[in-house]
């Protein structure tokens, strides 16, 4: 699990090349104070679940989120692809509603989690 746990810390520190292919296509509208943000701490936030927390209750919501990433990576993938490839992309609709649904499900997740945790130190 452990090994793992790195694999997705190195996944994270590569997606600062999302912001570089930015910089180099001169698509500056795209890099946006979420962007940067959620880059910039992804990372901080992965290594410090690697370093003190490795699996256990702290996989799930970056499992989560990992199908997430690689759903959207997939569609954008088949939308470079070209416009032959429009046909296969009926599903981007749903793309924002899985995003919604899997940080619901996370902060849900979490916040239980922490309600168990608080109890049990409580107690």
């Amino acid at each position: 699990m452990l090994n793992l746990c790195y694999v997705y810390y190195i996944s994270k520190l590569t997606e600062f090349v999302d912001t570089v292919f930015f910089v180099l296509r001169k698509k500056t509208s795209q890099i946006t104070w979420l962007h940067v943000y959620h880059h910039s701490l992804t990372p901080l936030e992965t290594w410090v679940l690697v370093k003190f927390i490795a699996g256990g209750n702290a996989t799930f919501p970056n499992i989560l989120n990992n199908f997430v990433h690689v759903c959207m990576y997939f569609y954008y993938m088949m939308s470079a692809l070209g416009p032959e490839y429009a046909k296969y992309l009926w599903w981007k609709k749903y793309m924002t509603e899985l995003q919604i649904v899997s940080k619901h499900k996370i902060i849900s997740y979490m916040f239980v989690l922490n309600r168990s945790l608080i109890s049990i130190i409580t107690n």
